[in-house]
């Protein structure tokens, strides 16, 4: 047999052949690197200078998940009210110092003395996507949709005050006896209790009305899930496709009761990462970008070039780690406190810096009344954390591993960096891997998921709005409980109760202060940041700058059209 082995003369001239090729591979590459165009280091186009504004274009913007639904009794995620926003109007709105404001009402509501009924006319002239002028009829009917326990709609707690609205939503009545049409243009709602945020929940997408010939024909055809693919509303633009998981497409609706130069299309492209979105936007395909990449947000946030088209601010959002109050071991006061001691948040900060603030109560910093100095606030303290165990009757830790559900990527990275914190005071955490939308349906059901990560961005500028919802024993239901964590506690439901309806707003916050205590002592979360986000837009883009209440909020944007092309140059000039 013929020997394969080489001899050390033939090994090395091998080996120097193949340094040889490496060397020139490497020479090859580098000429390719130096001769490669560079990246875009300012904007690759500006506008083109007109002074007033101008329809037309088409707006493109991204985000890294997609749309749940387009049916506004169901849009309760930020990407799902964002679309929402786009296609339906509803009573009322806020402006951009936060205020509310009458959008399809002419005016703001008659408001009888007690606090208890409102009465609102609409505006003339307004018009579904189809064409029929909206009347009052289509308002009422809207509501005892959404608030009909056959469509299961997540909005109903928010409209429970109006006079026979659980009898209705519990099929024990035809009709809602508070919800009360005058004529075609007017409508009034009767309270059973005076309640300061009613008015919030008539801005809110749950609230907004649909044609009903629409709605019960598609229902009759296809069911309810339909309403949310066909949508037809009255906001500025109307929908036009959707590829599911792909991208949105909406136009503009030429009869919008408020004219305005808006884009002829806006295209939501939906799955687009971070990463490949920050390099679109950078690339001048993409038009706006919200939350870029850490790379691309240090990148902006040097640039001079950028700097005018920029903006970073503080999020009405509160991220958290959920813990089950119903299931053990975290039925235990004493484990959720542990827990929220042992979290070391300042790793978060450090992951993102200048994007996150570590989150010490639910209340996020600028919504009164966030208390930076609360006795109770939920703080890093390891020692605390291990004598919570003991409490607990826990000194050598848990018998058994904690099932935490996570959602995806960032969800594993942050769950990572937990276990060893909770690892030092015996707590081993196994993760549960799940889709967004296994997420939404299991975690809304008592008793299915131990621990998950959880999260809420403001429906309105509230305390009751993280507060009620969140943890009002009220907010729980065999299915979609908006109180995730299946907290009950009889002295917070009592304050919640009392804080809602006072009308003098200094006791009002002095409800709220003690319910924002409570929550961080009992800890149905254990809180972890507030985010602060960056949006950049493209110098051509006009019209945009952050809302206080809606995220991605895209319905005054106009494009300075035809766009001009900027030399990369003039860039590196200025930065010599």
């Amino acid at each position: 047999m013929r020997s394969t082995r080489k001899t050390r003369g033939q090994r090395t001239t091998g080996i120097l052949t193949a340094l040889l090729g490496l060397a020139a591979t490497a020479v090859l590459i580098g000429a390719v690197v130096t001769h490669f165009p560079k990246a875009p280091i300012g904007p690759r186009f500006v506008g083109a200078g007109n002074a007033t504004p101008k329809p037309g274009g088409t707006f493109i913007f991204a985000e890294g998940s997609n749309i749940h639904t387009l049916d506004p009794a169901f849009a309760y995620d930020t990407l799902s009210t964002m679309a929402c926003r786009l296609l339906y109007d509803a009573l009322l709105d806020y402006g951009y110092d936060g205020e509310m404001v009458p959008s399809l009402a002419a005016s703001m509501p008659e408001i009888s003395n007690d606090g208890r009924v409102f009465r609102f006319r609409l505006r003339d002239g307004i018009k579904f996507h189809n064409g029929r002028e909206i009347t009052a009829e289509d308002v009422s009917w809207s509501l005892h949709r959404l608030l009909s326990k056959r469509i299961g709609s997540p909005g109903y707690p928010f409209f429970k005050s109006i006079v026979g609205a659980p009898a209705y939503h519990e099929g024990e009545a035809d009709e809602i006896e508070g919800i009360v049409v005058m004529d075609d243009k007017t409508l009034e709602f009767r309270l059973d209790e005076a309640d300061q945020t009613f008015l919030n929940a008539l801005a809110m997408p749950f609230a907004s009305p649909m044609p009903r010939e629409h709605v019960e024909a598609l229902e009759k055809a296809e069911g309810v899930s339909a309403v949310g693919r066909h949508p037809v509303g009255a906001g500025p633009f109307a929908f036009a496709r959707w590829e599911r998981g792909v991208q949105v497409e909406f136009e503009r609706f030429e009869e919008y009761w408020a004219p305005a130069a808006r884009p002829d299309r806006m295209v939501f492209l939906e799955n687009i990462s971070t990463d490949v979105a920050s390099a679109r936007f950078r690339n001048g395909d993409l038009d706006i970008l919200y939350r870029p990449s850490k790379v691309n947000r240090l990148f902006l946030r040097s640039s001079a070039a950028w700097e005018p088209y920029i903006a970073e601010a503080p999020s009405p959002v509160i991220y958290a780690l959920g813990l089950n109050c119903e299931l053990p071991p975290f039925d235990d006061v004493h484990v959720r406190r542990a827990v929220a001691f042992a979290l070391d948040r300042a790793k978060v900060e450090r992951l993102d810096p200048g994007r996150i603030i570590a989150a010490t109560q639910v209340l996020p910093p600028m919504l009164a009344p966030h208390d930076p100095d609360l006795p109770e606030r939920q703080v890093f303290d390891l020692e605390r954390a291990r004598q919570e165990m003991r409490l607990a009757g826990y000194p050598d830790g848990l018998p058994e591993p904690i099932t935490l559900w996570v959602r995806g990527d960032s969800d594993v990275r942050l769950a990572q960096l937990f276990q060893q914190d909770l690892k030092k005071i015996g707590i081993t955490i196994e993760l549960k891997l799940v889709t967004f939308a296994t997420y939404l349906r299991e975690t809304g059901r008592p008793r299915v998921a131990q621990a998950a990560f959880t999260g809420w961005h403001q429906d309105f500028p509230d305390p009751s709005n993280f507060m009620d919802i969140l943890f009002h024993s009220r907010s729980i239901h065999p299915e979609n409980s908006e109180n995730r964590s299946f907290y009950r506690n009889p002295e917070l439901d009592a304050i919640l109760d009392a804080a809602r309806p006072e009308t003098d707003r200094a006791k009002r916050l002095e409800l709220y202060a003690k319910a924002n205590a409570i929550l961080a002592e009992d800890a149905p979360w254990a809180f972890i940041s507030y985010p602060v986000d960056m949006i950049a837009w493209q110098p051509y883009v006009k019209g945009f700058r952050p809302h206080p209440v809606w995220a991605n909020e895209y319905r005054h944007v106009w494009l300075d059209l035809p766009r001009q092309r900027v030399s990369q140059a003039i860039y590196e000039e200025g930065a010599r």
